[in-house]
């Protein structure tokens, strides 16, 4: 039977993934071997473990099979399988159990419990079963400590990850593709929130890439930061909103203005 391949896509990544940066475009690699995923997957490991909370790329590795769309990303300093984390409960997601599950089979799990050796009792009948039953009752107040623990963490986790983020984004809906094309056609230009070092630019592409940046001295633009962004809807007004880890809403006053976590940004080209 034929080696399965994959379409793969690297996203911020340099050729082969040795690499992560702003500066690298998309690579559509069209037919990957599971060796050459692996070897992709490792690389990517490396890189994850080099990065820093101020890396302005995400770099990540998509993967398309015959039955679904898998993404692998970088999170504190390791690989991240998008949509496969409650399946691990916080264990780390390693290339193994990546490449088992994208092959549609199971990773394999071993674990080693320590032998234990027992002692012959030198207690009194009486006394061996008197610290018998204090054992039990023991074993049973830690269990009861344990199960109301365990459904305390369960409730207070349920509740976090479920309850809105209060002052974080107001409510939104995104648009269709084709409203959302045609918003991106008309928003897209050059803002600033003024013309001295310090002042912050945002670049509005129609591809929806949104670049936030700031000025420093001599009007050089530092610190650029590039986020895809789609079209939304928030209170019947227009807006972007960026499709990475940490959204944003960019409100569309209008034709040349826009504001962003209460920043007005004003048009200086189309």
């Amino acid at each position: 039977m034929a080696s399965p391949t994959y379409s793969v896509t690297l996203h911020h990544l340099a050729p082969g993934a040795t690499a992560a940066g702003l500066g690298h475009p998309d690579e559509q690699l069209p037919s990957v071997t599971p060796a050459q995923l692996r070897e992709l997957l490792n690389n990517l490991a490396v890189v994850a473990a080099g990065l820093t909370i101020y890396e302005p790329s995400s770099p990540e590795i998509r993967i398309k099979t015959d039955r679904d769309v898998f993404v692998v990303r970088t999170r504190y300093r390791q690989l991240c399988f998008v949509g496969w984390e409650t399946t691990l409960r916080g264990e780390d997601h390693s290339v193994a159990y990546i490449l088992s599950t994208i092959s549609g089979g199971t990773a394999e799990v071993t674990r080693v419990s320590a032998a234990r050796m027992e002692r012959p009792s030198s207690l009194t009948p009486a006394a061996s079963e008197a610290r018998t039953v204090a054992s039990a009752r023991a074993r049973r107040f830690k269990i009861a400590i344990m199960a109301v623990l365990i459904v305390g963490f369960n409730g207070a986790t349920a509740w976090m990850l479920f309850k809105p983020a209060p002052g974080v984004l107001p409510s939104y809906e995104l648009l269709t593709d084709s409203e959302s094309h045609a918003l991106l056609a008309k928003a897209a230009g050059e803002y600033q929130t003024g013309g001295q070092p310090g002042d912050r630019r945002l670049s509005i592409g129609s591809d929806g890439n949104v670049r936030f940046a700031k000025y420093g001295a001599g009007m050089v633009i530092q610190e650029p930061r590039d986020r895809p962004a789609t079209g939304a809807s928030m209170g019947g007004k227009s807006a972007l909103v960026t499709t990475d880890n940490n959204p944003v809403l960019i409100e569309i006053k209008d034709i040349d203005t826009v504001v962003c976590t209460k920043t007005t940004y004003h048009r200086i080209t189309h």
